[in-house]
């Protein structure tokens, strides 16, 4: 009777996702760029960074060239086809989203509160980027489940995972340093390895010289020359977006593609070059500042897991080594991943899907645990989880243009990174090994 149900909820899902796919790809917004830079290729071009290459200035390429090749059988399909593949590849990776968050938490680690409030924090995010079609998700599913292969040591398939996520989205970058703080140089040197291999496989198709051309030209027109798509694309929810519209005089009037009734919200008139200073230091501070917490967090986890191997059998706590503990990882990384949205310099709404490994992992540690800590990590979750399913169903696209520019998701993600510090700072010795986290193999 059971396996009956499974079966029948299994088959709804199916059913569900099949017609939420013909309602969300009737309107896709980033993926028909993808497909017509497909096609412009397929015409013979290679200039993958020209204006007219793909729907114009503003909904322009603006990934490496590697990216369009992977996909090139999608670009032989008529776009209605194409669009319902991509959609179905999309709930592939939301599901193998899912899995590498239940591995790394076990079964006693991803209760139905945590599924709920997990579910309720973030699902506006990912409804956003299934309608929106962005390649952002495939770069998130890449990195989760590379960390989840990181941490059961396979090292290999990690490498080559992180290497791709970075190659699509360069700001999985800034999850690197972790590896530093672990000291795992060969996962590292691996990783660059493939970032190298990955950037000049194209080389097979545009040849090695046009390869080189075309990834100087977009590192220069994505990396270097962003004002004009940071000026025009989605509003900038990192701290340099934040501090900008704080900061700064914004005039959106300027904006070419006519997108413009956003309200100002500064409280004074630096000039950008101003508030970027200031981004800069509050980021690398606040970046450091999580680096040397993670550290030190692992130091003494290091010391107390010395202290209780050279304690007498019969006072041993009954428990994993508190570094052994998958939970305490998803923390960490938790942490990495909240300041990688903060510190970086382009995070627009959709790229919030990457919160649900951080909330998983806060509410997680906040329904398995007792004391101060806990309970706070328990508030810090429900209100994410209320704030974030209230809020976008408040009527009126000036509200909701409001509460874009005002940063919410902004101060979201900075609610969670001051939970997730203040756990790590409180609770180290308080995570649970064994009562939720799966035991890592042996190195």
């Amino acid at each position: 009777m059971k396996n009956k149900s499974r079966i029948l909820i299994l088959i709804a899902l199916v059913i569900g996702f099949a017609l939420l796919g013909l309602l969300l790809t009737r309107n896709l917004i980033d993926f028909p760029v993808y497909y017509w830079s497909g096609q412009s290729l397929l015409s013979g071009r290679t200039d993958l960074y020209a204006p007219d290459f793909a729907r114009g200035r503003v909904m322009d390429y603006r990934y490496p060239p590697l990216f369009l090749l992977l996909f090139y059988p999608l670009w032989l399909l008529p776009y209605k086809e194409a669009s319902y593949v991509w959609y179905g590849l999309s709930i592939l990776q939301i599901i193998g989203i899912a899995f590498a968050i239940k591995g790394m938490l076990g079964v006693g680690g991803i209760s139905r509160k945590v599924w709920l409030v997990t579910f309720f924090a973030v699902a506006q995010y990912f409804v956003m980027i299934l309608h929106y079609g962005n390649a952002h998700l495939l770069a998130i599913f890449l990195l989760f489940a590379g960390l989840y292969c990181y941490y059961y040591r396979k090292d290999y398939v990690a490498a080559a995972l992180v290497g791709l996520s970075i190659t699509i989205k360069l700001t999985p970058i800034l999850i690197l340093p972790y590896f530093v703080l672990k000291k795992r140089w060969g996962l590292l040197l691996t990783v660059a390895g493939f970032l190298v291999v990955f950037n000049l496989l194209p080389s097979v198709y545009f040849g090695f010289d046009r390869n080189l051309a075309l990834l100087e030209k977009w590192f220069r027109h994505v990396v270097v020359d962003q004002e004009f798509h940071e000026s025009n694309g989605p509003i900038n929810l990192s701290l340099k977006g934040q501090l900008r519209r704080y900061l700064t005089e914004v005039d959106y009037s300027k904006r070419v593609d006519g997108d413009t009734r956003y309200q100002a919200v500064n409280v004074t008139s630096l000039s950008t070059a101003e508030s970027d200073f200031f981004w800069f230091g509050i980021g690398a501070a606040v970046y450091l500042c999580g680096l040397i917490l993670i550290w030190r967090g692992g130091r003494i986890r290091e010391r107390d897991a010395q202290a209780t191997e050279n304690a007498p059998s019969v006072i041993r706590p009954l428990r994993d080594s508190a570094d052994d503990s998958s939970r305490q990882v998803m923390l960490d990384l938790g942490l990495m991943v909240c300041l990688m949205l903060f510190v970086g310099p382009l995070t627009s709404k959709i790229y919030f899907t990457a919160l649900v490994w951080p909330v998983a992992a806060l509410a997680s540690y906040a329904f398995t645990n007792n004391g101060p800590a806990a309970s706070l990590a328990r508030r810090v979750v429900v209100i994410v989880a209320v704030t974030n399913s209230v809020l976008p169903l408040l009527p009126g696209s000036s509200i909701q243009r409001l509460l874009l520019v005002a940063g919410l998701d902004f101060f979201v993600n900075l609610l969670l990174t001051a939970a997730l510090g203040y756990v790590l700072v409180s609770a180290r010795r308080s995570i649970r090994g064994s009562g939720g986290g799966l035991q890592r193999p042996a190195p």
